[in-house]
This record gives C-alpha cells, sequence and structure tokens, in this order.
C-alpha cells in the first residue's frame, strides 16, 4: 500500500482548500492550515464486539493513523440506533449488525451505504453462534429434528427484526418453514440458557460461550449452525462519508487489519489482546469464544443482504411492498479499489 503517499496528499488537500472533512474538528482544520502533517477525525458508532476486531486491530496498531486518520469511537447499541446519526453526518461510519430497520431507513431516504461485511462463518472454528433446543423437549420425544419446532418460540437477541432471526430463518427453511411458524421472543444472550432451563423459551439462537454453555450443562443441544460465509454485520458509510477523501484510506486501513486476521494468526496473542481491551474483557475470557473469520477484503455481500430484506418483508418486519434495488445502499468500489492496490 502506498500509505505514505495517501497521508501526505490528504494533509496537502485539506491544508491547501482549508475544507473541514466528515468529523474534521476546527482545531485540526487550523493546525493544517497552517502546515502541520494533521490526522482527520472520523467518528465511528460501533456495537463493541469482537466481530468488529478489524477496526479495532486497524486502530491499536496503527494503521489508520498510517492512513491519515484518527478515531472517534463512540459505542452504540446497534445499527438501527446509528444508522441516522450516519445519514445526517454526527457519525460518519457504523459498525454494527444489519436489520429491518436499515431497509426501512433506507427506503426512507436515509444517506448511508453498506461498503463493508464483518465477521463470517466458518466450519473451521467451533461455531461462533448456534440454534440450540431444549434438551428436555429432545428427550421427551417433542423435538426431534428442525421441523418440530413449528409453533415453538425461539429466543433471539434483538427480536424478530434483527440478524438472529435471519439465521434462524435459514435452519426453518432447511426444514420446509418459514419466520411466521415460530415465535419470536426477545432475549439477551446471557438469558437464553436459563430461559430454555425454565421453559421460557423452547430454543434460541445464541452466541458464545453461552451456547456452548447450555449445551455442556445439558440444558440444550446444538441443531443447527451458520453455513460457511454468512454474515449478519458489516460496516456503513454515511452518505456524505461515502464522497470524502477520506472514505477509501478508511477502508484501506480495515483490509490491512483483516490480512492480520486470517487464519490461526487471529488468536495471535497480540490481536487476542488488542480486541479484548477493546470489547471490555480479559483475553482468558475471549479465548473461551470462538472469533468469527473475515474475507480478506471485506468486501459487502448483496445477494445475502437481499435475502435478508426478503425474509423481514415476509415476517412484516418492512412496511413497503417492493424490495430495495441493491446499489441504492450497497457499494463494492471501496473493496474493489483496496484490493487492486
Amino acid at each position: 500500500m502506498k500509505t505514505s503517499r495517501k497521508t501526505f496528499a490528504l494533509v496537502a488537500v485539506a491544508a491547501a482548500a482549508g475544507l473541514a472533512l466528515s468529523g474534521c474538528t476546527a482545531a485540526d482544520a487550523g493546525e493544517a492550515g497552517a502546515g502541520a502533517q494533521e490526522l482527520q477525525t472520523v467518528n465511528v458508532g460501533i456495537v463493541q464486539l469482537s466481530i468488529f476486531a478489524p477496526l479495532y486491530v486497524a486502530d491499536a496498531k496503527g494503521y489508520f493513523e498510517e492512513e491519515g486518520i484518527k478515531l472517534n469511537l463512540q459505542n452504540v447499541k446497534s445499527g438501527q440506533d446509528a444508522i441516522p446519526l450516519a445519514s445526517s453526518g454526527k457519525l460518519d461510519v457504523v459498525a454494527a449488525g444489519f436489520s429491518a430497520g436499515m431497509f426501512s431507513a433506507v427506503d426512507s431516504g436515509l444517506d448511508v451505504k453498506v461498503v463493508a461485511s464483518m465477521g463470517v462463518a466458518d466450519s473451521a472454528d467451533e461455531p461462533a453462534s448456534a440454534l440450540i433446543v431444549s434438551q428436555a423437549l429432545i428427550d421427551s420425544g417433542e423435538i426431534k429434528d428442525l421441523k418440530d419446532l413449528k409453533g415453538r418460540s425461539i429466543g433471539v437477541a434483538g427480536g424478530g427484526g434483527a440478524t438472529g432471526a435471519f439465521y434462524v430463518s435459514l435452519a426453518l427453511e432447511e426444514a420446509g418453514l418459514n419466520n411466521s411458524d415460530v415465535e419470536f421472543v426477545q432475549l439477551s444472550n446471557p438469558d437464553m440458557p436459563t430461559a430454555i432451563q425454565n421453559g421460557s423459551v423452547d430454543a434460541a439462537f445464541a452466541s458464545a460461550p453461552f451456547w456452548s454453555n447450555a449445551v455442556d450443562q445439558g440444558v440444550a443441544k446444538n441443531m443447527w449452525e451458520m453455513p460457511d460465509g454468512t454474515s449478519g454485520t458489516g460496516v456503513i458509510y454515511g452518505g456524505g462519508f461515502a464522497e470524502s477523501d477520506l472514505a477509501q484510506p478508511f477502508f484501506d486501513a480495515l483490509v490491512r487489519a483483516s490480512a492480520d486476521l486470517q487464519g490461526d494468526a487471529k488468536y495471535d496473542d497480540e490481536n487476542m489482546k488488542i480486541i479484548a481491551d477493546a470489547t471490555g474483557q480479559t483475553v482468558e475470557q475471549l479465548s473461551a469464544v470462538p472469533l468469527y473469520s473475515w474475507l480478506p477484503d471485506l468486501a459487502p455481500l448483496p445477494k445475502q443482504l437481499a435475502a435478508m430484506e426478503k425474509v423481514w418483508m415476509d415476517f412484516g418486519a418492512i412496511a413497503y411492498a417492493e424490495p430495495l434495488d441493491s446499489e441504492s445502499y450497497v457499494d463494492g468500489s471501496f473493496a474493489k479499489a483496496s484490493s487492486a492496490e
């Protein structure tokens, strides 16, 4: 990568034009105008999870700084909450899960672009998430396979309009069912094993270590795992930031970090320490949970996004009648440009 040349070019443009790029503070602009080699601030809303490791690794290893960027990380509860802020320019970038609310926001005219995928399922590792079913119902013979989930309740973080519900829909489709055949119950991951044990729900789509703890304790059985390459999370640019001179350098830093996280390298001591610190965990806690994998170029997945949209339209979580044109909200040009370097 031509990191130094990009950095100098960005500073030169800012100094010559006196522009405040998206997220640039007044102090930054003033010092840059005086000839200082100043970093430009990019405001990032992020759900504080290890699935967004490329962003944390790029920041900790100085990859953003080498691209002329300083991050202002702001933890958010969900992408749905942060998308209006990205559209209005209060946030430049959002790293979060996709939801029915994101599609509704795009349909309403909010200016955002999905530019990258984040964690993808990889069968080479222990599943980071799984659909688990009550062991008591299996032992009683009431549930023998996935088709027996018809009429049953399934715990999902975020409920029926969230990413987990899309994953469950893939499992149900394999059994000839759809989302309307089950009842989604909003549950946090830590509450899922107890809810299954006490009969509050019959099954749950849970993240590790909660699904594996439930299985190890004999509370539930793992009945389904996500297919390889499945991803429900990504990076979203605000429309203004997508057109700025910082959009490609920001993406290049992410791709550089993704290269550091390929295969077993993601579990090396340096990366694990960075991810643990960023997500408020100890390395020991993080080591107990399998990590997702990441595409080398972090390319967005428009076909999968369209499939998610269809599931939520069929379920009634999306009100509009006609699917969106993916080109209106997905931009793969940053991944292509980064791969070409």
